[in-house]
């Protein structure tokens, strides 16, 4: 009886302790398993100029059976994510190449925390690192976009109140200064400041950063634009700094709390011919096929006018995206590009074709110069890529919209809402023939 009840009890021990090993087991493969896979979140900097070092965020995946391989890279801009398309790996130099939805790449070293930004336009290059974000005692990674030790921040035991909207004057020209809205809120699940700087011919995009006693960093970065703002909060509440874009620009601003203060509007900026119809015929940007537009055939016509150089055309472009689920309204981009020849801008044009998925037809439309907009198409007083024009059934334009502030911006569902109920509208009118245009 005793020895039956220690044989017993020597069991248990032995299977508790079995049962013990295989949990520690897959609990610690569970972990090395989900750790590979796991988005990881990197502090990167791009040193384009002794004056400004752009500051941003990536987010990585590794590679389930190479975890030093990153296998999907995207670009954090606050709630934007630019996912990077993998194009090989370059053996003579050990770099991997990870290439912008526009003209530009950046090349990772071994070990992806060091490597060069690449303008594939221009061939210029600029140096590149990244670290892990750090991460807290929670195990929460934090949004230090900005690192507080490479900044040269003055000390302040007063935090100025930061208002959520200003009228700013950019002055990049002493005797024209440029006016726009700032606005700017804290994410409450990052405790980042984000926002957005609204101009006539579009958006400052997705903006975000830190603050650090009265100075309030923030940046942005797509490929084509990298903008870094250096903010002081004054006693008043009003604002100044210096705005930093890529290896050479740079302009200071100032701003005042201002919750009324508008741009021009949209609609009246750029206005029609005394001839406002279309007819065209444009070559398809990668076949060459030529492409007629003529309006007033009883389809409700979207006309964008784009570059594959133009992030708020990429905004644009989404959006239009959306509106192309609806029937007999027909979508045309007209693409003015960096070259005049088809050929050599088919490349371009086609990585945000595919990084989007267009479902409507790119034309190719000339170079991006001064005047060309205005020679191809019935319109005056063109400021802005990207632009649109509207047509109804009947051929009339309904209305010409400069610029476009995209979804960094407050108002961009209102305008979104408003632009399919419009577009509804125009769809249910029934289709009468006539020569008349609306002006």
């Amino acid at each position: 009886m005793h020895t039956s009840n220690m044989s017993r009890n020597y069991f248990l021990v032995g299977f508790s302790f079995l049962i013990t090993v295989c949990i520690i087991f897959y609990l610690f493969n569970m972990h090395k398993s989900t750790s590979k896979t796991q988005p990881k979140t990197w502090n990167a900097e791009i040193k384009f100029s002794s004056n400004h070092s752009l500051y941003f965020q990536l987010k990585t995946k590794s590679n389930d059976e190479r975890p030093s391989e990153i296998s999907e890279l995207s670009i954090l801009n606050g709630d934007e994510s630019i996912k990077l398309q993998y194009t090989g790996f370059d053996e003579e130099n050990k770099i991997r190449i990870w290439q912008f939805p526009f003209q530009s790449e950046l090349h990772l070293n071994q070990g992806n925390k060091t490597g060069y930004f690449i303008k594939s336009e221009t061939g210029e290059s600029f140096p590149f690192n990244a670290k892990p974000s750090y991460t807290g005692l929670d195990n929460k990674e934090r949004s230090n976009r900005f690192p507080f030790k490479k900044l040269d921040i003055p000390s302040s035991k007063i935090e100025y109140e930061l208002s959520n909207r200003f009228a700013l004057t950019m002055k990049s020209n002493s005797e024209n200064p440029k006016f726009a809205i700032g606005e700017f809120y804290i994410d409450s699940n990052s405790n980042e400041y984000r926002g957005s700087i609204l101009t006539e011919t579009g958006d400052y995009r997705y903006l975000a950063g830190n603050r650090y006693g009265n100075e309030l960093y923030l940046s942005t970065f797509d490929g084509v634009h990298g903008y870094t703002f250096n903010i002081h909060i004054n006693e008043d509440g009003s604002i100044s700094g210096q705005h930093y874009s890529g290896s050479n620009y740079s302009e200071q601003f100032e701003g005042v709390p201002d919750s009324l203060g508008a741009l021009r509007n949209p609609y009246f900026i750029t206005s029609p011919g005394k001839d406002a119809s279309i007819s065209l015929k444009l070559p398809e940007y990668e076949t060459g096929i030529i492409k007629t537009i003529l309006t007033g055939k009883g389809k409700v016509t979207l006309i964008q006018i784009m570059g594959s150089w133009c992030p708020n055309c990429l905004d644009e472009s989404i959006f239009f995206k959306e509106l192309s689920a609806y029937e007999n309204l027909e979508i045309y981009a007209l693409a003015f590009e960096r070259s005049s020849d088809r050929k050599s801008s088919i490349s371009a044009i086609k990585r945000v074709v595919d990084y989007l998925d267009l479902p409507y037809p790119v034309l190719f439309a000339g170079k991006a110069e001064k005047g060309a907009v205005e020679r191809l198409l019935p319109i005056k007083d063109f400021i802005s890529y990207p632009t649109y024009l509207l047509y109804d059934k009947e051929g009339g334009l309904v209305e010409i919209h400069a610029g476009f502030s995209g979804p960094a911006t407050r108002g961009y569902k209102e305008f979104t809402q408003k632009t399919h109920h419009k577009i509804q509208n125009l769809l249910n009118q029934k289709f009468v023939q006539t020569s008349n245009v609306k002006k």
